[in-house]
């Protein structure tokens, strides 16, 4: 089983079983397709890595026999081998979900709720007329919020694989270097050091796509003075970790300096900030005055695709789990919580910078899970 032990994910589905009780859910219904990963990982140790056919589904439906199942449709991945629970190979979903919940489950959570395959929902609505499906997501996210000791271990080992990556990021970027073939050095050199695959597409752009804060690779040539940006990360054993950072070939412009040096400085005053039973929200305040301070508010990050000033997020199988890092977040943080704490700032023809990696919240403060320095460009 390529997962953790089987005690391990017990433990979980304690919490999970826990939580579903009180939300008034009669079973859930966890999905996971390559494009929206987590879930299935979470419960079961395995999701299928094709992406262009595959998904999986784990079903919890207690009072029920069996009482968990894995359905996928990945064959070739034997994933009876790679995970703990009873597995089902199908591509009928709709009535095999529809078979393995209990026949009294009248509420139903399903976790991955915004990609939900619509045929399969329908199928399933029409099966099970008096049964209400809603969005089970949070709860299941909440479930996952504090790390086990063996999660953090397994995410340490994935963390060192994307250091591994960030350091030949380093190492190729050069006068004359083209995108691609510094973004196949980041690839080769996660798969080198042990990573299963990339955890996500890996961003890697320069020039004037820095300030804009997310880019990918073109078929260009890098040309000296110019910022380079990466933004890559390991998947081992379902457990993402994510890593940026910025350089320059040659030395930078005062302007681009300025910029990298604030959003620095704006890593350094979250990672001071971070401890148990801080505000998440404070987390994020620091950052922003940080950046004020040095008159780079107008600049800060901003995104239809998240709320406010966003900084930061948690992480593990899922590659934005929860808390969101902003001014206005709700909740404190915990004990062997990890959370990415990610600064970015982005002046349109003058530079940019985001600054990103994991780090492990203490009892006694934060523990960074990266080794690789921070100020990665030329003095």
């Amino acid at each position: 089983m390529d997962g953790f032990a089987r005690d391990e994910y017990q433990g979980r589905l304690q919490l999970v079983e826990a939580a579903l009780e009180q939300a008034g859910f009669d079973a859930l219904i966890a999905y996971s397709v390559r494009n929206q990963p987590g879930p299935v990982a979470y419960l079961g140790g395995y999701e299928p890595d094709l992406g262009m056919h595959d998904v999986a589904f784990f079903v919890v439906a207690p009072g029920a026999r069996p009482r968990y199942a894995l359905l996928t449709n990945a064959f070739w991945d034997h994933p009876e081998e790679r995970t703990w629970a009873e597995v089902v190979i199908t591509s009928d979903f709709g009535a095999r979900l529809t078979a393995l919940l209990p026949d009294s489950a009248r509420r139903v959570g399903i976790a991955g709720y915004r990609c939900f395959p619509t045929p399969v929902y329908r199928a399933l609505q029409t099966a099970l007329p008096g049964t209400a499906f809603e969005d089970a997501t949070p709860l299941l996210l909440e479930a996952a919020r504090v790390k086990s000791a063996a999660e953090i271990a397994v995410m340490r080992r994935s963390m060192v694989m994307t250091d591994a990556a960030g350091r030949a990021f380093l190492a190729t970027v050069g006068e004359g270097a083209n995108e691609r073939e510094i973004q196949a050095e980041v690839e080769r050199a996660l798969l080198g050091a042990g990573a299963d695959r990339p955890a996500f597409s890996v961003q890697l752009y320069s020039g004037a796509q820095v300030a804009v804060g997310v880019g990918f690779r073109r078929d260009r040539t890098v040309a000296r003075g110019e910022q380079v940006q990466v933004d890559c990360g390991a998947l081992y054993r379902g457990y993402q970790t994510e890593l940026s950072r910025v350089t320059t070939v040659g030395r930078p412009t005062d302007g681009a300096r300025a910029i990298m040096e604030a959003t620095a400085q704006m890593y350094e005053a979250m990672l001071r900030t971070v401890g148990p039973g801080v505000p998440v929200a404070e987390v994020a305040r620091v950052a922003i005055a940080t950046a004020k301070a040095q008159g780079m508010e107008p600049y800060l990050y901003r995104s239809p695709n998240h709320a406010g000033n966003f900084v930061g997020h948690g992480i593990g199988c899922w590659y934005h789990e929860s808390p969101e890092i902003h001014p206005d977040a709700k909740g404190t943080l915990e004990a062997n919580m990890v959370i990415v704490l990610e600064p970015i700032l982005g002046h349109p023809g003058v530079g940019g910078a985001k600054i990103e990696d994991p780090v492990l919240v203490t009892p006694y403060g934060a523990e960074r899970l990266s080794g690789l320095e921070i100020r990665t460009w030329p003095a």
